[in-house]
């Protein structure tokens, strides 16, 4: 499945240097932040640019805890983005009010514990050679509770967007972030589940990343296609009223 994992950075390099024009005009700074933090944490998902990274963070496994922050901060970004594209103000002040944050910093305080008790041990991408109960599966689980916790924010204002009557290609992308956000809710199983299954676990998270930038690249299309028919509405005003 290495072959996923190098496909979906791919896309996910190219998404966030396609937006580097606009966030140098100092717009939509947020989404392109997100696919080039999005590109990093895939990447430290490979055995190689892994241990190379490990290695300059001193080769105990700490890049694995730096990608499970960046985690936690690519999925607060994501859904604060999604919360604002389909008007879910009840699931932005929930995210960035005293609970969601809260939840936050306990989530975090817990990752670290749980990572310094599951000990020492050899720079290996995914944690692989950890295995001291109950810390090194709590450590795992840790690391998708809060992601999942930003999609269940935004679940409904998701579901209500795909199903409500209007423009075609906003329906279909909250359709498609939607089923992400399912997929990142089902990949909390991913660490009870057999070695033999670590296809099926690189499916379900690939899947969710892929799922999740064909959606928000869907809304970054769909707000370029509102921005041109305005201005070519105001053009055409202009030219039936050029006193105005």
């Amino acid at each position: 499945m290495t072959w996923l994992a190098w496909a979906t950075f791919a896309v996910t390099a190219v998404l966030a240097l396609v937006r580097v024009p606009d966030a140098v005009r100092g717009r939509n700074r947020s989404l392109c932040a997100f696919f080039a933090l999005l590109a990093f944490a895939i990447l430290l998902s490979l055995p190689g640019p892994y241990v190379a990274t490990d290695a300059l963070l001193g080769g105990q496994n700490f890049a694995n805890l730096l990608l499970r922050f960046i985690i936690y901060g690519v999925a607060l970004l994501l859904a604060l983005r999604v919360a604002a594209a389909f008007a879910a103000r009840r699931a932005a002040r929930l995210l960035t009010g005293p609970w969601g944050l809260g939840f936050l910093a306990a989530c975090s305080a817990l990752l670290v514990v749980s990572f310094v008790l599951s000990g020492p041990g050899a720079s290996a991408a995914g944690f692989m050679g950890h295995d001291v109960w109950p810390w090194t599966p709590l450590y795992g689980t840790l690391g998708r509770v809060y992601p999942s916790f930003t999609g269940i924010a935004v679940l409904p204002a998701l579901w209500g967007a795909a199903g409500r009557p209007g423009r075609a290609s906003l329906r279909v992308a909250a359709a498609l972030l939607w089923a992400g956000y399912v997929l990142l809710a089902i990949s909390n199983i991913i660490t009870v589940l057999p070695a033999e299954a670590l296809s099926l676990a690189q499916a379900i998270n690939y899947g969710t990343i892929l799922f999740v930038c064909a959606g928000l690249a869907l809304v970054w299309l769909s707000s370029l296609a509102a921005r041109r028919r305005e201005k070519v509405s105001v053009g055409r005003n202009r030219v039936k009223n050029p006193h105005s």
